[in-house]
Parts: structure tokens; C-alpha cells; sequence
């Protein structure tokens, strides 16, 4: 009898004690040992992979069945000196300088120790020889010659099981047979024999309920796929050696193989490297021959091969952006909710390098407009370039539908849209100014109130408001030296030539409560449909050059107290609300008050 080394409970452990423990106790579960099984099948060449389950029931209560576990391989199987010096002793390999095998490290059989088998049958047979190795739990082994042939390697474990555990277990064997195999180059098989009936997976919460439909039926499942992602919206890309599927997944995760095999599929962006910025918002799958996992099988190698299969998903990277600009704008002809489009196209063009992309992305109608109007990143970047803010609105409404009459851009709003349109800015001079696009909603900056009818204001209110007129006519007026077509003005030095650029009306801002709260007037235009709340500016025209509509609020309580005011004094009432009404706007100096004062005083003199 042959012994693999063995643990002596009298004797310190040895270094090769040590490490065989550490081999078959490296894995987080024990049933991983199916990976290195298929792995050492593919490297031998071996055109499928049969993976089977069964179990015989003990006929006596309280004691555990045998369960046992089979993979069978067809490749090149092993001689005398293969299993002598390869098989039975620990870290010997002929692999190490060949691509092609996976299993470099010569630990793949020991693995199959990590579930605690009773026994372990091995039978093989290469160059005409075949040979039969038991394995005992103590990792002793027994090897003798057969002479029936045997085609490839077949390995069957045995175990005590008890029954009433037997169907989580089987189905936990199935979920890490497939997270490990799912993307075989190598065609792998499984067939489950523990049962004559089916179970429907929905009547379980058992996760592994998904991967037991075929229990029960005794048929043979294809485990392996095309590579794939489970994600909305995915690419697949192929380039000499390498496959990448990308797609978007929530949460995003990464995954490596090596021959189809999983070396590593995550959520951990540390595993990205220098490329985690770059593709840590995607998902994406990459199998590439080159790729090795490291020593502690927590991460892949980062070497050159590694660097290869990474610039290979940034390629893929590419197509699928096409695709996701492409879905945008289909989402945006036809109607569709934009948040998640708008979400991934935000997360893209802040990605390191992306410039080019944004750019690119400029005359596409990736964002729509009320009415369903589809707007391009570069007709919102025209009218932010007017008006200094891009606007939303959050859905229809009488001054929404007043400013789409007007031409304005109303961006429907959402908190992806908002992100899109901030990363998609163009770039600042200054850093500190990235992320600082102005944003607004329509009802923020503009107001469609209730115009009052001149002719419903009683009479207080009626002279209050004409004699606030003339009095504004004189600090803002301006008389025309030649007709108004040739648009040459100067300054007004009698009120007999003057002619009033800024005309006063009354609104209702809401009603009684809301007006009290909201500003004294607003400025708005000469036709008095949409006026625009006070907003700081950098830069103010006088107002005796521009044509204008004063909208001042009827519920606002200076308005009322100066009402109330011109029950005494007319004049005074008038002069205070003008005054007002000039310092609500912060667009005149002490001038045109003078103006004013003077205006009042000349009535006052010629009254009297």
C-alpha cells in the first residue's frame, strides 16, 4: 500500500503536512473540489465532462446512506507513472510553462479530500495499462492493474449522508457546479439519480431551488452556456483569444476565466486595478487562456496577460456604449421611461477618458422635452448659452405649455436626467466650476399668473396704480431726438417728451395666503404673458433701456399698507410704492429716485 503524506496525530505536522492541509482545506466550500476535477479534465484533453449524483438509502433507521458523487472524463487518462509522480505526490506538475493547462499547481485531486469522503475510487488507463486507486479516509490508497479498459478517468466518491439532507445538498452541488463551470469551453454534463420525484423550485426559498429542475428527471443537463451576462442591456465582443461580454447589472460584478472556468467573479472593484474608475460601473465577463488566479485564489494575476484581457473589455466597452446611445434614443422616440438610460449615459461620460464620447453624443436626441420633443445635448447647451441654466419640469401645466409657445427647452425632470446633464457639461476653466451646471425648474424662474383686469380694480386701486405709473415714467423715461425706427434716446429732460418704456399691471399670485409670502413684482414682458422671478446677474442693462411689464402682486403687504396709504396721500402712497417697486428690481441708482422726487415735487408745486 501507497500512502499520500499523511497527518500523524503523535507527531508535530510537517511542512508537507502543513501544505497538504492547507491544499484541501484552501476552498470556502468543500464542493469546489468539482472545479479542479473539471479542470484536470480539460487539461487531459478530454472531449466532454459526465458529472453525476446518486445515493442508496440505508435499510436501517438512524443511520446515515452512501451518497456518491461520479465525474467521468474522456481525455488521455494516466499511466503508472503519471499517477507515481504526478498524481500521488503533492506540487509535481508538467505543467508550469504551458498556457493551455489550467491547473498549474498539481492540486486539483487533492481537493476532493475537502468533503470528507469515506472513500475514493479512481480508475484510468493510458498506453494500454489501467489501473484501479482506492482512496481511504486517512488518504492512504491502495492501487492495483486492471484489465478492463477504461477510456479517460473516472472518479467516484463516496460518503455518508443522511436522507433528509440529501436534497439541499444536491442542489448546492449543482449551483457550484454551474458557478464554475458555467462558461465551459469543454462541454460539461450533469444527471441527478437521488430521486424519483420532482419538486418544483418555486415552492421553495432555497436559492439553490433554480438549479435543480432537472432532479428527479434522470436526464442528462448541459451545465456549460455561451458566454453571457444576466443584464438589460449587454455586448459581446471577440478578438483573437479573447471574449468579453459587458453589459449593465445591478450590482455590478466582474468575472474571469480561464478555458470557461471561473477563476474569479466578484462585486470587489479592488480586483480592477488601475481599470476600476474606467469599467467599475459595468459588468463584465472575460475568459482569456492567459489569465491565472493568484496563489490565494482571491484575485487574478495581474500580469501582462491580464493587462491584455482588460484593454480587450475596454474595447468591448466601446460597442456597447453604441448600443446604450442607440436604446436611449429609441427610449426617447418611443416614449419610454429614460431614468435608467439616463442613469448608465450619466455614469459613462463621467468615466476617465470619456471627453470624446460626450462630444460624440452631442447631436443625439438622448434627452426629451415635454410634448415628447426630442432634444440633442447641443440644443440644450444653445439655449443654456441664453439664458445661463437648463431648464425641467416635472410635467404639464398652463406656463409649461405658454414657454414650449415661446420655443423653450423643458427637459423632463428626473433625478438620472439631472445627472446626465451634469456630466455631460462641457469642461470649465476652472476645476472648481465642474458640477456647478445650473439646473432649474420652470416654475422656479418663471411665473404665469392671474393677470387682473384693469377694469375689475376698484378706484383706490385704479389711481394708485396710475399715479405710480407717471411717477416710474419720469425716473426710467426716456424722449425720443428722432423717430423711434432709428432707435437713437437720450435722457428726458421734460416730462412732455416722455415716453414710458415700463408699464405696470396687477396679478393674483395665488391667492391671498400664497401672495403675502411671495415677492413684491416681477419683471416680465411688454405682451405681460410669462414674467421672471429676481435672479442674481453679473451684469444689469438700466431699465430705461429695455421694454418691460412690472407685474406687482395684489396681496403682498406693502402693496396693501400703501393702498391703504392713499386714502390720506396719493402722492406720498404712489411715491413710496415706485420707490419700492425700483429697489425690488436693484437695477436703478440714487438718479432715478432723484428723478422721481423731483417729478413729485413739480406736481406738488404746480397743484398747489
Amino acid at each position: 500500500m501507497s500512502e499520500l503524506p499523511l497527518v500523524d496525530p503523535s507527531a508535530p505536522p510537517s511542512l508537507a503536512e502543513q501544505a497538504l492541509a492547507n491544499l484541501v482545506n484552501q476552498f470556502a466550500r468543500p464542493l469546489d473540489f468539482l472545479r479542479e476535477l473539471a479542470q484536470n479534465s480539460i487539461d487531459a484533453g478530454s472531449p466532454r465532462i459526465d458529472v453525476s449524483v446518486d445515493f442508496s438509502p440505508s435499510d436501517q433507521p438512524d443511520v446515515d446512506g452512501v451518497l456518491r458523487i461520479q465525474v467521468d472524463d474522456f481525455g488521455e487518462g494516466m499511466d503508472e507513472d503519471i499517477i507515481d509522480n504526478q498524481l500521488t505526490r503533492l506540487f509535481s506538475s508538467t505543467k508550469e510553462d504551458d498556457l493551455t493547462k489550467i491547473g498549474k499547481f498539481g492540486i486539483g485531486f487533492t481537493s476532493i479530500f475537502a468533503i470528507q469522503p469515506e472513500a475514493v475510487l479512481l480508475r484510468t488507463g493510458r498506453h494500454g495499462e489501467f489501473w484501479e486507486l482506492l482512496f481511504h479516509a486517512d488518504r492512504s490508497f491502495d492501487k492495483v492493474r486492471i484489465e478492463e479498459p477504461v477510456q479517460g478517468t473516472q472518479i467516484t466518491l463516496f460518503k455518508r449522508h443522511s436522507a433528509d439532507r440529501l436534497v439541499p445538498f444536491v442542489q448546492e452541488l449543482r449551483f457550484v457546479l454551474d458557478y464554475w463551470c458555467e462558461h465551459s469551453d469543454t462541454p460539461i454534463t450533469f444527471v441527478d439519480l437521488t430521486q424519483d420525484s420532482e419538486v418544483d423550485p418555486n415552492e421553495s426559498a432555497d436559492p439553490f431551488d433554480a438549479f435543480s429542475a432537472a432532479r428527479g428527471s434522470k436526464e442528462q443537463v448541459k451545465v456549460n452556456r455561451p458566454l453571457s451576462l444576466e443584464a438589460d442591456l449587454q455586448h459581446l465582443h471577440t478578438e483573437e483569444g479573447i471574449e468579453v461580454a459587458i453589459g449593465y447589472a445591478d450590482p455590478p460584478r466582474f468575472g474571469f476565466y480561464n478555458g470557461g472556468l471561473t477563476l474569479l467573479n466578484t462585486q470587489n472593484t479592488d480586483v480592477l486595478g488601475e481599470f476600476r474608475e474606467a469599467l467599475g460601473h459595468l459588468s463584465f465577463k472575460v475568459k482569456h487562456d492567459g489569465l491565472e488566479h493568484t496563489l490565494t485564489r482571491d484575485n487574478v494575476l495581474h500580469d501582462v496577460n491580464w493587462e491584455h484581457a482588460m484593454q480587450a473589455v475596454l474595447r468591448a466597452r466601446t460597442g456597447l456604449r453604441e448600443k446604450l446611445v442607440e436604446g436611449t434614443v429609441k427610449a426617447v422616440a418611443e416614449g419610454e421611461p429614460l431614468g435608467t438610460w439616463h442613469a448608465r449615459l450619466a455614469a459613462a461620460s463621467r468615466a476617465p477618458g470619456s471627453r470624446s464620447f460626450v462630444e460624440n453624443l452631442s447631436d443625439k436626441p438622448v434627452f426629451r422635452g415635454l410634448g415628447d420633443r426630442p432634444i440633442t445635448l447641443e440644443q440644450l447647451r444653445r439655449q443654456e448659452g441664453e439664458n445661463n441654466f437648463v431648464m425641467m419640469a416635472d410635467g404639464p401645466s398652463p406656463l409649461h405649455d405658454v414657454l414650449l409657445q415661446e420655443n423653450q427647452l423643458l427637459l423632463e425632470d428626473h433625478p438620472a436626467t439631472r445627472e446626465l446633464v451634469l456630466a455631460t457639461e462641457e469642461p470649465p476653466v476652472f476645476v472648481y466650476f465642474q458640477g456647478k451646471r445650473n439646473i432649474r425648474r420652470a416654475d422656479e424662474i418663471y411665473v404665469l399668473p392671474a393677470l387682473v383686469d384693469p377694469a375689475s380694480l376698484d378706484p383706490m386701486e385704479r389711481r394708485l396704480l396710475e399715479l405710480t405709473e407717471e411717477l416710474l415714467r419720469s425716473a426710467v423715461g426716456v424722449r425720443l431726438k428722432v423717430p423711434m425706427s432709428d432707435r437713437v434716446l437720450t435722457w428726458a429732460p421734460s416730462k412732455s417728451s416722455v415716453v414710458n418704456r415700463l408699464s405696470i399691471r396687477v396679478g393674483d399670485f395665488g391667492g391671498m395666503d400664497l401672495g403675502r409670502t411671495d415677492v413684491l413684482a416681477l419683471n416680465g414682458p411688454t405682451n405681460g404673458r410669462v414674467f421672471q422671478r429676481p435672479k442674481p446677474q453679473r451684469f444689469y442693462l438700466p431699465a430705461f433701456m429695455t421694454w418691460r411689464t412690472l407685474l406687482v402682486n395684489r396681496h403682498h403687504p406693502l402693496f396693501r399698507a400703501q393702498l391703504l396709504a392713499s386714502a390720506s396721500d396719493l402722492q406720498l402712497a404712489a411715491f413710496g410704492l415706485a420707490s419700492a417697486l425700483l429697489h425690488c428690481e436693484g437695477i436703478e441708482g440714487d438718479s432715478a429716485h432723484h428723478r422721481m422726487l423731483g417729478r413729485l415735487l413739480d406736481d406738488t408745486e404746480d397743484s398747489a
